[in-house]
């Protein structure tokens, strides 16, 4: 990712100095890997690989379950882009201090040469807790104005700085024609990432809007993932394309903290709209039921063996 590697550059980059205990508090309002991102029970437990024959009867690896994982994999890997960019800011002190907001920069960076770039963390507002602002951003060398690359917001929960509710955003259309960006950024118009941590379940969300016209097949794609505090979690995506049978797909997997769990798939939209299937895992990651509800789809296994997953 482009970005982080950017956010790397200026780490290395940075000047020394000292930290404040109140840089720290601001610096304690940024959101955290560990925080947002989505837990799966590791499939260690297994017996066979997840491999599995051209039919899927009770007993296989559960294709679902390997799919689930897949998708928490990439969404914790679309987080790693955006919080890499915070983990920048927590290895170095502030460079400057302005009342109730930090700066660091403005730095050059290698990978989009002619340009600068800071970050700027402020406190924007008390009531009803304490807000946080904070920016990256980038000014062509020798231009006064820097423009928004991504921009987040943070309100700290009633007890601690260190949990509360969150939104990032990556406007990627306003920039994309002035930074070198690699694929996909360059055919989107914009991300955008929610939290919350103040309570269980943990939440987040990502959403991805491409720009029209785009060779990627999609026109939006969307995350949303939960966390229970006794392990248990869930994981959900939506994807529009430009495929008139399935134009809209919608996925939302379960699990339980022993990994037990269920997969439902949807078609939302398209010439195959309500088209489902369903499938349940033991906590050996097997299939106990398969079903496709379209005529001449498959089932198999007894529905009876799916888990039940409260609260998520």
């Amino acid at each position: 990712m482009r970005l982080l590697l950017l956010f790397t550059v200026l780490a290395l980059t940075a000047c020394g100095g000292t930290w404040s205990n109140r840089d720290l508090e601001f610096v304690a309002a940024l959101p955290s890997r560990a925080a947002l991102s989505a837990k799966l029970p590791a499939s260690a437990t297994s017996t066979q690989p997840l491999s599995r024959s051209d039919g899927l009867n009770a007993g296989e690896p559960s294709q679902a379950f390997a799919e689930t994982k897949k998708a928490v994999t990439d969404f914790n890997g679309l987080l790693d882009f955006f919080l890499g960019v915070l983990d920048t800011v927590r290895a170095v002190p502030p460079t400057s201090r302005d009342g109730e907001s930090r700066t660091w920069g403005p730095f050059t960076a290698k990978d989009n040469p002619g340009f600068e770039f800071q970050v700027t963390i402020a406190l924007i507002g008390t009531e009803p807790q304490d807000t946080y602002g904070w920016k990256l951003q980038a000014r062509r060398l020798g231009t006064p104005a820097f423009f928004d690359v991504v921009r987040g917001a943070f309100q700290a929960s009633a007890e601690t700085v260190r949990k509360g509710m969150g939104q990032i955003e990556v406007p990627v259309k306003d920039f994309r024609d002035q930074l070198k960006l690699g694929e996909p950024f360059n055919q989107l118009d914009s991300i955008q990432l929610g939290y919350v941590t103040s309570s269980f379940p943990n939440t987040s969300t990502l959403a991805f809007t491409f720009t029209p016209g785009n060779t990627s097949g999609f026109s939006s794609l969307g995350y949303a993932a939960k966390r229970a505090e006794d392990g248990s979690g869930a994981m959900g995506f939506s994807l529009k394309t430009t495929d008139v049978n399935t134009t809209r797909l919608d996925v939302i997997s379960k699990w339980r903290a022993d990994g037990a769990g269920i997969s439902i798939a949807t078609v939302g939209e398209g010439n195959y709209r309500g088209a489902t299937k369903v499938e349940c895992w033991n906590a050996s990651f097997k299939v106990t039921f398969f079903k496709e509800n379209w005529p001449g789809g498959r089932e198999s296994g007894t529905q009876a063996d799916c888990v039940s997953i409260e609260g998520l």
